[in-house]
């Protein structure tokens, strides 16, 4: 088993654009009065990783990472995955949504650690992957190249065709890391329960 070193391993944001349930780009929101991508760099200069916005939303710019639009446009993840595996020049990607400000140290970490060479790791709260919180191996690239141009768009089932390592979320302290805000109620109540617990 070769496991992958941090500077292997490059992270993309995918901030896809307006939210029909938000109204409004999502990564751009304030969570806690701060925009929920924010949350997330953040946390990734903190762990001294390199890391780049796929998005076609100018907007992003002002965060100071390099922004990426999609090379093949309007194929949901699985394009910003290609996008992403075309730009890094890593050997892994970690693709992350911009839309889970609860995310944290230990789950990256953990998710990192676990990487290895020519597999997909892939995060678990047991019911279900979460195809926007996993490492990419460079090397399957055309792959996913051949899965857009046969219009098979659904990550969790390109997933599961390929070599995968899951990592199961359940046994980290904070069990919410996987929580995406899709809607205003959504993100209402996640910074509600974030202050009551505080």
């Amino acid at each position: 088993m070769k496991v992958i070193r941090k500077k292997a391993i490059e992270v993309f944001i995918l901030a896809g654009g307006e939210s029909r349930r938000m109204g409004t780009d999502k990564g751009l929101l304030n969570f806690k009065g701060t925009p929920m991508i924010l949350h997330i760099i953040k946390l990734l200069n903190k762990l001294d990783l390199k890391t780049s916005i796929i998005s076609s939303n100018q907007e992003y710019l002002k965060f100071g990472k390099p922004l990426y639009t999609d090379i093949i446009p309007k194929k949901g993840p699985l394009g910003g995955l290609y996008t992403a595996l075309e730009y890094s020049n890593a050997s892994m990607v970690l693709l992350l949504a911009c839309d889970m400000p609860s995310i944290n140290e230990e789950a990256i970490q953990s998710l990192m650690t676990l990487a290895e060479a020519g597999k997909i790791t892939v995060a678990t709260d047991s019911e279900r992957i979460t195809p926007l919180f996993a490492c990419y191996p460079k090397s399957l690239k055309e792959k996913v190249e051949k899965a857009i141009l046969a219009d098979e768009l659904k990550m969790q089932d390109f997933i599961t065709r390929q070599s995968h390592v899951m990592l199961d979320l359940n046994a980290l302290e904070n069990t919410e890391v996987l929580q995406n805000l899709n809607t205003q109620e959504q993100l209402k109540a996640a910074e509600n329960t974030e202050t009551d617990g505080e």
